[in-house]
């Protein structure tokens, strides 16, 4: 691929990581036990855990491969 499509490419996996982020607080703020209810404090530590690993696996391979498809673009080939 061209190197202004591997920039624009590198642009978009790094814009990912800002829904995750969202959707990750989103989700948090739901799971948060309240006064009038909402979900037992045991069950919020283990969603708050697994949504944690999970987006932030998420956002470690987001920002990985915008750094790999930079570095693509700059023409420096590196072998995982």
């Amino acid at each position: 691929m061209s190197p202004s499509t591997l920039r624009l490419l590198s642009f978009v996996a790094m814009g990912a990581v800002l829904p995750l982020l969202g959707i990750y607080a989103l989700l948090l703020m739901i799971s948060t036990p309240n006064a009038t209810g909402g979900v037992e404090p045991i069950v919020a530590t283990v969603c708050y855990t697994a949504f944690t690993c999970i987006f932030g696996a998420l956002i470690v391979v987001a920002i990985n491969f915008s750094r790999q498809l930079s570095r693509e673009a700059k023409g420096q080939h590196q072998l995982p």
